[in-house]
């Protein structure tokens, strides 16, 4: 495909990076210069999970001290309103089968220690829990999830087994169950396509001479094919309208895991709910990277900085439609919309109202804001269930949180 840097690409001008001398930065610049340019799917991967010096390698970059902080990192009533969640989805199951909780990517495990303190409050509901399975290649983020459900697990007497898997092929079949993918889709591996003179191109990620771009260097900067890709060929047709974009951001990774729950569900029962920000498809250049929880260069530093891009639920959504599975998909809806009517601002009253510190109460209503205030996280980020197949015309079908779905787009940003 690559016949010479010269003759097949088109230098971005978008972003460069300094000479560096990470292990990985040459890792990568050592495998362009052997086969060519790579896809900006493939330099995600090596940049998040490369074995060795992947980002994800680095158990600290959740929380304050680290790149970015999740909503379970912020307030303990966010995990416990999904604990709740699952209780209500179980319960329409006929609130007597055993089933399973499945979580993707936990991070530190503060998001799962809330879920089961909020299953302890329905003894039904915890008896019937069989199984907790995390979702998670890293040694060193296991460690930190097993300690933070093991005081919960034994302070609370549930005891579920708990198994670590590397990918949902590993779980097996045969039970129901609830997933849960809080921010984990953010960071699955993007295609990206930028229309140039009218033409739909990949963008990859090449190793240039700064002095001149048409020769090989040491430099990471975004490039532009001159011609069709496979991945172009294969994954722009999955976008529904492109006339109106200029830049279009495809993951392929994420079709496929929800077609994989969607398929899950259809055949053992349970729900899914998914957690991100993100978009329905109006948006198309998203791709970025924090480092020290602000805004980094996505090519410096490779290993080193946590690079994402947004969800597109849309797309997320035909994905589900496309498998033909007698499941439901609901919303997404704002994140402000789905825990204002699951209780947050009860459950934060009832909070307040128990605590005499004052300090300890202006921190429960800040982190409550910063879930919900549209300035915050309320409207960025979506929520997004799939169900077994349920028809969405009769209430007592919808999940908690997603009532009612057919409102407007303005009612829906009036409520959050």
């Amino acid at each position: 495909m690559f016949r010479s840097v010269r003759g097949c690409l088109r230098l971005q001008k978008c972003y460069f990076s300094p000479s560096m001398k990470e292990d990985l930065h040459s890792i990568i610049c050592r495998q362009i210069r052997s086969v060519g340019p790579m896809s900006v799917a493939e330099y995600m991967r090596l940049a998040l999970h490369h074995p060795t010096h992947g980002y994800y390698k680095n158990s600290s970059v959740i929380g304050p001290d680290g790149d970015f902080i999740t909503a379970p990192e912020i307030s303990q009533i966010f995990g416990e309103l999904l604990g709740i969640w699952i209780v209500s989805e179980w319960k329409k199951c006929g609130g007597n089968t055993p089933f399973d909780i499945v979580e993707f990517g936990p991070g530190r495990g503060s998001l799962m220690a809330s879920v089961l303190r909020s299953l302890y409050r329905f003894p039904a509901g915890s008896s019937s829990f069989s199984h907790l399975r995390f979702i998670e290649r890293s040694d060193n983020f296991r460690e930190h999830q097993e300690s933070a459900i093991s005081s919960v697990l034994k302070t609370h007497h549930i005891s579920p087994q708990v198994t670590w898997h590397s990918s949902l092929d590993e779980i097996p079949t045969g039970i129901t169950t609830f997933f849960i993918a809080n921010e984990f889709f953010d960071a699955l591996p993007i295609h990206r396509f930028q229309k140039v003179d009218g033409k739909w191109r990949e963008v990859f990620v090449h190793a240039i001479n700064p002095s001149n771009p048409n020769e090989p260097g040491d430099r990471l900067a975004f490039v532009t094919s001159l011609s069709d890709t496979m991945a172009s060929k294969a994954y722009l047709p999955l976008i529904d309208d492109l006339s109106e974009k200029t830049t279009v951001e495809i993951c392929p990774d994420g079709g496929a895991v929800v077609q994989k729950i969607a398929s899950r569900i259809a055949t053992d029962g349970g729900s899914a709910l998914i957690v991100d920000y993100g978009h329905v498809g109006e948006r198309g250049d998203t791709l970025r990277a924090f480092k020290n929880h602000e805004l980094h260069d996505p090519l410096k530093d490779p290993g080193q900085a946590d690079i994402t891009a947004d969800v597109d639920f849309a797309f997320l959504k035909r994905s589900v439609e496309a498998a033909s599975e007698p499941v439901v998909v609901h919303g997404p809806v704002s994140q402000a919309y789905f825990l204002v009517h699951m209780g947050i601002l009860l459950r934060l009253k009832n909070l307040v109202a128990r605590t005499k510190n004052e300090e300890e109460k202006q921190k429960l209503i800040a982190s409550t804001e910063m879930l919900i205030g549209t300035n915050h996280m309320g409207k960025r980020f979506k929520f997004m269930a799939i169900t077994a197949g349920r028809s969405k015309k009769e209430k007592q079908n919808i999940p908690a949180g997603f009532y009612p779905t057919w409102q407007t787009d303005k009612e829906e940003q009036s409520a959050s």
